[in-house]
């Protein structure tokens, strides 16, 4: 388990002459993880904000293979690099930790000196599992991150501690993010929407807090941010909350007009491989105008045929 990192300062909007991301500026991204379910959506979206995307994804570049992020950076010359490639299965980081922490925190590492070496900006997707979540009041930016209570929390937070070591603050942008749902992936929308298709009656832990964010939501807000100029750590979530899991599940049952019933119970009733932090909801504070979490749950319902 990772030890408290230093303390993370909250983002700030830079005016020096390296910030090369101001408003009306046309900036070439490449996007690395464009495959996975935040990057099949993000794409779309940078490009309505006005950035030329170039999307890269395994197998053409690993970024636990440093000449072969190398390779295709010097083949595609970009202004800046947006990292969402990641070791995502929470459970099984228990049983593959090693791996984990191979893409997570050695692959985040590489990302950073390719951008270093080249003068690159990068934004960083990082997430509510580097915080313990012992805290019901949630975390704002500035809070210092850990001990996480998992495997994977712990391998994304050693991912942020090892790019902030390669990259001076004014080329880095930490957008840290939670409960994240999108139609190219396996997801909390889906599967509640699924097993509340076929059963009269649902069970939802209602003892974890967070807040439900949209895959094309946290594109806009990194996006909104990045124009800015920001630079440090923001929390990128939807609006609204903090929320339940049960609370989002009968959410989800009443919007897409199902009959069954959802019915809250506790952590300890569904025991996982990995602990789960309670109150590791992120408040943001952040002027990235997040649209509330309802909302955006409407909308990817409706887009979906529900």
């Amino acid at each position: 388990m990772c030890s408290p990192g230093p303390r993370f300062p909250h983002f700030r909007v830079l005016s020096s002459p390296h910030t090369i991301l101001t408003a009306g500026l046309f900036v070439r991204l490449l996007l690395l993880g464009a495959s996975g379910m935040f990057g099949s959506d993000a794409a779309a979206v940078f490009r309505e904000a006005g950035y030329e995307v170039l999307g890269a994804d395994l197998p053409e570049v690993d970024i636990t293979r440093p000449s072969s992020l190398a390779d295709f950076l010097d083949a595609h010359p970009c202004d800046l690099v947006l990292n969402a490639a990641a070791y995502t299965n929470v459970d099984g980081a228990e049983d593959h930790r090693e791996e984990a922490f191979r893409i997570n925190a050695f692959g985040a590492e590489v990302v950073a000196r390719a951008c270093r070496d080249r003068n690159l900006a990068l934004a960083h997707i990082s997430t509510d599992y580097v915080f313990p979540g012992a805290r019901e009041a949630g975390y704002v930016p500035s809070d210092p991150p850990g001990p996480p209570v998992n495997a994977y929390g712990a391998s994304k937070l050693a991912g942020e501690e090892a790019i902030r070591a390669v990259l001076p603050e004014d080329r880095l942008l930490i957008c840290r993010t939670q409960w994240l749902y999108g139609r190219h992936g396996k997801n909390f929308v889906d599967t509640i929407r699924g097993l509340a298709a076929s059963r009269a009656s649902l069970s939802v832990v209602n003892d974890q807090w967070g807040v439900p964010t949209h895959t094309a939501e946290l594109a806009r807000q990194i996006a909104r941010l990045l124009t800015l100029g920001a630079r440090g750590v923001a929390h990128t979530v939807g609006g609204g909350g903090p929320i339940t899991w049960f609370t989002f599940a009968r959410e989800i049952v009443a919007l897409a007009g199902l009959p069954c019933e959802v019915l809250p119970c506790s952590s300890e009733a569904f025991p996982r491989p990995a602990k789960r932090p309670r109150h590791a909801w992120l408040r943001s504070g952040v002027p990235a105008d997040a649209g509330p979490w309802k909302d955006s749950l409407l909308s990817y319902l409706r887009e979906s045929g529900s």
